[in-house]
């Protein structure tokens, strides 16, 4: 190895280093493991395995996945010690011990999405909390790894506000 591919290798390590102790710091390490399992999601499962399933959140260290019923239920629990692998060696870490798939009564629904082709969001985002992100962020020079970013804390701040608006009407 040369000693540009040791620099690279070192200034990716402390990068992702920085990163995990600043979502520790910031109590989003857990948010922040959920958001990057959504995003590999398909790449980890395969593209039609995804489209018939979908991660619901962490419980500790169970990954549970909402799956369309029948034969996809089957199908993913056959291999999710492979999936719960490849999502460990992804994260670099010991995220995912096992994986609970729970069939749900309606097939998998895409997100409603705007007639510009974005998916609708419950919180929308103002434009200075946008620009902090994308000024936090702007430093990170690996396009996936900062989309990646960009895409936690703006899931993080959503929920923050979701949190601060308390629970919707009726409830």
């Amino acid at each position: 190895m040369s000693l540009e591919e040791l620099l690279r290798q070192s200034a990716l390590t402390s990068l992702r280093a920085i990163l995990r102790s600043a979502a520790a710091a910031w109590g989003v390490e857990r948010a922040a493991h959920e958001a990057m399992i959504v995003e590999m999601w398909a790449d980890v499962v395969g593209a039609e395995s995804a489209a018939h399933s979908k991660p619901a959140g962490l419980r500790g260290t169970t990954l549970l996945v909402n799956s369309d019923p029948g034969l996809w239920v089957q199908e993913l629990s056959a291999r999710r010690g492979r999936f719960a692998d490849e999502i460990n060696r992804r994260l670099g870490a010991r995220v995912v011990t096992d994986i609970r798939i729970r069939p749900q009564a309606n097939p998998m629904v895409p997100p409603p999405v705007t007639a510009g082709g974005t998916v609708r969001i419950e919180a929308e985002l103002s434009a200075d909390e946008r620009g902090a992100i994308d000024r936090t962020v702007a430093e990170i020079a690996d396009p996936a790894l900062r989309e990646t970013a960009r895409k936690v804390m703006a899931d993080q701040m959503r929920w923050r506000k979701r949190q601060a608006a308390g629970p919707p009407a009726g409830r």
